[in-house]
């Protein structure tokens, strides 16, 4: 996807090529015309291989450790609807700054992760040692771990940020998430986002079709680190 030069390691100067493109899609404008003139999507593998090390100097995991008006956003939602003792699973959970929050705000019935990054994972470690120690984390990508959980395994299951980034050739997860989901399901997605490694979905209409009806559609404009984009959705299995 990219040429080894490219390749960045955490500390080093960005090459200027690089520090011109994040300016440019700085600009919501500016960024948005060039993401749709130059929208080539990438294979999976490269989708994985950003996650695990992103190269670009974006999306770093310590970027994702801190109190952030995303996570609180999340937290208001899942406490709506399920009580502390719920299993919940967070479907790329970064540096587990919301499943942390989740853990301060009661839910310590069960609480469980996937995460691709090992650098990640080692930071939670370190950022949220009681969290880490508590919660179950399967560090790897979801294609990986999802098919190993029993139906109906957490009562509520979350994303924020991360189906979007779920490549079309593996979008035989979403059924396997319904598959695990026994009562709620709440993706908080960027549904109109466009880059090499976004991949633009209406979760209504991939969820609702798995046997899940929606109770909730919020638009995120107001969230501080989500944006006009991002919806947030709650899905209910109805008679479970």
């Amino acid at each position: 996807m990219r040429p080894e030069t490219d390749k960045l390691k955490f500390g080093r100067a960005k090459p200027l090529r690089t520090r011109i493109w994040i300016a440019l899609l700085a600009n919501p404008v500016v960024g948005r015309i060039l993401a749709k003139l130059t929208y080539r999507p990438a294979t999976r593998e490269d989708v994985h291989e950003y996650w695990m090390e992103p190269w670009d100097g974006i999306n770093l995991p310590q970027e994702y450790a801190g109190p952030k008006a995303r996570t609180k956003f999340l937290v208001q939602i899942v406490s709506r609807h399920a009580d502390p003792p719920a299993r919940i699973l967070e479907v790329g959970c970064n540096v587990g700054r919301n499943l942390n929050a989740l853990f301060e705000a009661g839910y310590r019935g069960l609480l469980a992760g996937i995460e691709i990054s090992r650098d990640a994972v080692r930071l939670m470690k370190e950022t949220y040692p009681a969290m880490a120690a508590a919660a179950q984390i399967y560090n790897a990508a979801v294609e990986d771990v999802v098919r190993g959980f029993g139906d109906r395994a957490f009562d509520l299951v979350f994303t924020m940020a991360v189906l979007e980034h779920i490549h079309t050739s593996s979008e035989w997860v979403f059924p396997e998430i319904a598959r695990i989901t026994n009562r709620y399901l709440v993706t908080i997605e960027d549904e109109r986002g466009y880059s090499w490694r976004h991949f633009p979905r209406n979760y209504q209409r991939v969820f609702e079709p798995l046997g899940f009806r929606q109770i909730e559609q919020i638009t995120c404009k107001e969230i501080e680190g989500l944006g006009k984009d991002f919806i947030a959705r709650v899905f209910v299995r109805p008679n479970a």
